[in-house]
């Protein structure tokens, strides 16, 4: 009997494994910050720091509102959330946001697009952008599976790294919750 297929069982039971670690490396789980707490809505989950307060919104689809003050100012930090932006798609959505912002007045400017997220169960696109003097990010959260699509829009005048980062890590899509 050869010698030989057991070091290729070995090597191959050795990729196998390797396979299958890295088949969840790609994968990306929604966080909260320390110091952060987490909010839902519909399918919407995401967090702000701790020290946030709800806004409320009148708005319909973006019925979702949290600030850093209770006192909304000119230097105020807005985070608003549309817990049900559609079934089609984190693409669609963004692409949604984007033709409304330019249509809609004048002074809207995207300064940048990227896919922080695209698992095979969360898909995350965002647009940094800003209208006259205050900057923004939006992101269009999706289900891949189930097309369920959510949104989130910070907007500020001064929009710190770490708070943008928080919140990006954050987003998270509930299949199966109503909006």
């Amino acid at each position: 009997m050869s010698r030989r297929p057991v070091p290729a069982l070995v090597l191959g039971a050795v990729l196998a494994a390797g396979l299958t670690g890295c088949s969840d490396a790609g994968e990306s789980a929604p966080t909260t910050p320390e110091g952060w707490q987490r909010v839902e809505s519909g399918a919407l989950s995401f967090a702000v720091p701790e020290d946030w307060v709800e806004a409320a919104q009148s708005d319909d689809l973006w019925s979702v509102g949290w600030a850093d003050s209770s006192e909304l100012g000119p230097d105020s930090l807005l985070l608003v959330g549309a817990p049900a932006l559609g079934q089609d798609g984190a693409q669609r959505g963004l692409d949604t946001f984007v033709a409304g912002a330019q249509v809609g007045g004048w002074g809207y400017g995207s300064t940048g697009m990227s896919t922080p997220v695209d698992t095979a169960t969360l898909e995350v696109q965002r647009n940094d952008f800003t209208y006259d003097d205050v900057s923004g990010v939006f992101w269009a959260a999706a289900d891949p599976e189930s097309g369920t699509t959510v949104g989130l829009q910070l907007t500020g005048r001064d929009l710190p790294d770490e708070i943008v980062a928080g919140i990006e890590s954050s987003i998270a899509v509930r299949a199966g919750a109503e909006g």
